[in-house]
């Protein structure tokens, strides 16, 4: 039984970590008004994550979460600090901190590609209002491979269904749609005139 319990509270704490590795750094300092930008920077962690095989930003809680960020991201500026939480009232300035941060391009693997440090980059920003949106970010070249009719996974099957997108979804980003929808998909699809006028459909 104490077994079992010793197990369980060794789960928790993994989980809490991974948890605690994703987090926004507004979050971090308190914000409780936040945006959909917070899932924006956790989808960031997780990409480097899988391009490094652990987590960038892993800390115990949350000051040292923000510590480790600070180590690669930078110091925050005191403008940076007021989009990500106008009421922060820490005891500490992050402003005066005195150190050259690493940068994020140190903390990843040499072979990694440029457009995979350029979207990390376009993700992982102070400012909630500077990351990406979900649809630019689908637009980056990081993807450009998955939009090639002939590729494959390694047991040399097709990808499943990667642009079937819902209606709503593609009205969204009807002005990045020759971006992120590759052409042979698109062939498939009625024309822009259609999308323009909310009348987008699937063949």
């Amino acid at each position: 039984m104490i077994c079992n319990v010793l197990n369980a509270i060794m789960i928790i704490d993994i989980l809490l970590n991974e948890y605690q590795s994703t987090r926004a750094p507004e979050l971090l300092l308190g914000c409780t008004e936040y945006t959909t930008a917070v899932d924006i920077w956790s989808a960031g962690c997780c990409i480097a994550e899988f391009l490094n095989g652990y987590a960038i930003f892993r800390g115990i809680d949350s000051s040292d979460q923000m510590y480790r960020i600070i180590k690669i991201i930078g110091i925050p500026t005191r403008d940076e600090l007021r989009e990500m939480n106008s009421r922060y009232t820490g005891s500490v300035d992050l402003t005066v901190i005195t150190f050259t941060p690493r940068t994020l391009r140190g903390y990843l693997p040499e072979r990694t590609q440029e457009s995979a440090l350029i979207l990390l980059e376009q993700l992982l920003k102070y400012k909630p209002n500077e990351r990406l949106t979900c649809q630019a970010a689908l637009a980056s070249d990081f993807f450009s491979e998955l939009k090639q009719h002939s590729i494959l996974l390694p047991n040399k099957r097709h990808l499943p269904p990667l642009f079937n997108f819902r209606e709503n979804e593609l009205l969204k980003t009807s002005h990045l749609y020759s971006t992120i929808v590759p052409d042979f998909i698109r062939n498939n699809l009625t024309d822009m005139h259609d999308i323009e006028n909310h009348k987008l459909t699937l063949k």
